[in-house]
């Protein structure tokens, strides 16, 4: 199941990932911890200073498609 994440960062930025469950809970595990810790995103490769992270949301419920519009 995919999640979809809110990090809160240093200066006022948000970055937000879709990511799985089990990286939901690996991130959330390193909070707290200095350096850098990578997260594998549907948005691609992340590398987070951890020092920087200010918040984390989890948003509810799993995220099943994007809503966008698509070239003809």
């Amino acid at each position: 199941m995919t999640r979809r994440v809110e990090l809160g960062l240093e200066g006022g930025g948000v970055l937000v990932l879709t990511v799985d469950d089990a990286d939901v809970a690996a991130l959330r595990g390193a909070l707290g911890g200095s350096g850098f810790h990578d997260v594998v995103s549907d948005e691609g490769d992340n590398a987070l200073d951890l020092g920087k992270v200010t918040y984390m949301r989890v948003l509810p419920g799993e995220v099943t498609g994007r809503i966008g519009f698509t070239g003809a």
